[in-house]
């Protein structure tokens, strides 16, 4: 032992032939990986060191695989945490709405919403920067893979926001579209190659199977039926690599609530009087539970397993002004961000949040441990905390602005339709991608 010990003194860890290899090939790897961060441009780097790590990963014995699921950047800055600022160095929209294929009336753009100060504000995290999203960069970076948004109508206006940016450097296929009467449950965008990244989007806006409002309208309250995820997105989790999930403006409404065929509670039916009524942060809190630990089985029973970010959204609240009825012209017609003193989450809002930052650590925790134990990587679990940014955005709404050149040359009537839910595009939205491109980036080391 004390012969070795010296030796080792000595010479150092790296002078007997067996180990010379290994040494050369760290100290190749090293400086390449230092070359990367310090010379390659901002645009493309990112993907560079995801595509070198991608390399030497490959190389690398499985049984020595690193069991952190990814590096520390992402876990240094809370993205969550920041503030609006101005950016004047921003002279346009990052895509062209009018030739992209996302809902009409998110292209605020071409609906002539006349402010358009909403394209100029940047998020400014607290403590470190967040890069605009590089979609050829961004394409390399998940050549091959599938990113499936999953939940409601804010997971589908992320995903289209997405795929037109991407589409500024590679022209999509639309390869599969179900048109219903609620509209666009389920496409499926396809970068055919040398990229061949799907993109889909999987309506399901209480992520479990529901019947009443939610699939008619003129219905003013459902049946939630708790133990019954919704096809086809539960079906297809193994083929998703990337999978985000964004539900939560469906769950306060009045409903009622079944489990294994009988109701176990309801919530706002006083119509309903011999039902106890349980609330929904407890069923959106089991709805969400179920959904991960879903995802987890049908990732692990899979062939091969594989390795799946699953990024939980929290909620991204409304700004219908309480002073106006939902249908009055100025319902949301603030053309700034709130500053940071107006700006409360809401309490519903806030408790909502919080069950999904719980679940997605306690997955994320569970996912940790197996890691651990089967010595391969897995499920990796994220939570993209977009609420506070949102509360403070009343001006990124289409608000009156839903129809193409919807007000040209007239005056906007008191009395109009307005969407001060859902995000204009290019607007808000495309900082939820930003986050997401971090996740990403994340994952490949």
């Amino acid at each position: 032992m004390g012969e070795n010990t010296q030796e080792l003194a000595d010479h150092g860890p790296c002078s007997h032939p067996r180990k010379l290899l290994g040494c050369s090939l760290f100290a190749l790897f090293t400086l390449s990986l230092i070359y990367f961060i310090f010379y390659s441009s901002p645009s493309s780097s990112f993907a560079s060191y995801a595509n070198l790590f991608n390399q030497f990963k490959t190389q690398r014995s499985p049984k020595n695989a690193c069991l952190s699921p990814h590096p520390q950047e992402w876990l240094q800055c809370d993205y969550s945490d920041g503030k609006w600022v101005w950016d004047a160095s921003v002279t346009g929209p990052r895509y062209d709405s009018e030739n992209c294929d996302m809902k009409s009336t998110e292209k605020c753009v071409v609906n002539g919403k006349p402010d358009k100060g909403y394209l100029h504000w940047r998020w400014q995290p607290a403590g470190c920067n967040l890069s605009a999203l590089d979609p050829a960069a961004f394409l390399r970076l998940v050549r091959g893979k599938h990113l499936a948004f999953v939940g409601d109508s804010t997971a589908r206006n992320q995903a289209e926001a997405l795929v037109c940016q991407l589409s500024t450097v590679a022209q999509p296929e639309t390869a599969h579209r179900y048109e219903e009467r609620l509209g666009r449950k389920f496409w499926r965008w396809v970068f055919p190659a040398p990229h061949s990244v799907n993109v889909s989007t999987y309506w399901s806006p209480l992520l479990v199977r529901a019947e009443g409002h939610s699939e008619d309208y003129a219905m003013t309250q459902q049946a939630v039926i708790l133990d019954a995820l919704t096809e086809p997105w539960a079906a297809d989790v193994a083929a998703m690599d990337v999978m985000v999930i964004s539900a939560g403006h469906w769950f306060p409404r009045p409903a009622m609530y079944y489990e294994d065929g009988e109701v176990v509670g309801v919530y706002s039916r006083p119509d309903v009087a011999n039902k106890t009524d349980i609330g929904y942060l407890g069923v959106y809190r089991k709805v969400i539970r179920r959904t991960l630990e879903h995802v987890v089985g049908a990732t692990s029973s899979a062939a091969g397993g594989g390795e799946k970010l699953v990024a939980v959204a929290t909620i991204a609240p409304a700004h219908f002004d309480s002073k106006y009825s939902w249908n009055h012209r100025d319902a949301c017609s603030r053309t700034k961000p709130f500053e940071e003193a107006e700006a409360e989450v809401a309490a519903k809002d806030a408790e909502m949040r919080t069950v999904v930052l719980e679940e997605v650590a306690a997955a994320a925790a569970a996912a940790a441990r197996t890691r651990r134990r089967r010595q391969r990587w897995g499920v990796r679990f994220e939570a993209l905390d977009v609420t506070r940014m949102a509360t403070m955005r009343p001006d990124g709404h289409p608000g009156p602005y839903l129809f193409a050149h919807s007000y040209d040359l007239r005056p906007v009537p008191e009395t109009v339709a307005n969407d001060c839910l859902h995000w204009c595009a290019p607007g808000l939205v495309d900082t939820f991608n930003d986050m997401l491109a971090k996740m990403i980036v994340a994952g490949a080391g």
